[in-house]
């Protein structure tokens, strides 16, 4: 009744549910048993935030982005996100990985700042182990926490092509923590 396709990751108190409980109430007022049951397919490549709901005659194409706390009760196109109660289509994943591209300087100093804020002190580099493409030689040997995010998802090779691909924003984490530094806020 619940079929999952590959890479599909689903995070903390998600529900999927096959079945409908209301004929409970049907009962109670006719004593008939009503059952309620359908499908629920979920592509490939698929991402479901915190606490949302997938219910019975769901669909959701591959490629697909839900956002934490959102309700899913019908066909969602594959490469897309889709947030909200009921679930409605916010962007193309196109225009996702754009924006993500576009905020990773943003979030990364302010990731630095808040860590200085509250320590007191400049954050070890592996902190930011989500933003390292901003400042990180493509010639130097990555360190092991960096390494370990190119293996997610057994995604190596991958990854590793598109890093060596890029070039950084920065001449290494120094260099980018002088930038935060001297950036107006």
């Amino acid at each position: 009744m619940i079929e999952i396709g590959d890479n599909v990751h689903i995070t903390a108190d998600c529900s999927i549910l096959q079945h409908d409980y209301s004929w409970a109430l049907v009962q109670r007022l006719t004593g008939e048993v009503l059952g309620s049951c359908g499908m629920v397919h979920i592509g490939n490549n698929v991402f479901i935030g915190q606490k949302s709901l997938i219910l019975k005659g769901a669909e959701i194409g591959d490629n697909t982005i839900i956002g934490a706390g959102s309700v899913v009760t019908c066909h969602l196109e594959g490469n897309a996100v889709y947030a909200g109660v009921p679930a409605k289509k916010i962007s193309s994943l196109d225009v996702y990985i754009d924006k993500r591209r576009n905020l990773q300087l943003e979030e990364a100093t302010l990731l630095v700042r808040k860590y200085e804020e509250v320590y007191d002190k400049r954050p070890p580099k592996e902190l930011l182990r989500e933003f390292f493409w901003l400042f990180e030689s493509r010639d130097a040997q990555l360190n092991e926490t960096f390494q370990d995010v190119f293996r997610l998802d057994d995604n190596t090779e991958r990854s590793q092509r598109a890093f060596i691909r890029s070039e950084p924003m920065f001449e290494g984490y120094e260099a980018f923590l002088e930038y935060v530094e001297s950036d107006p806020q």
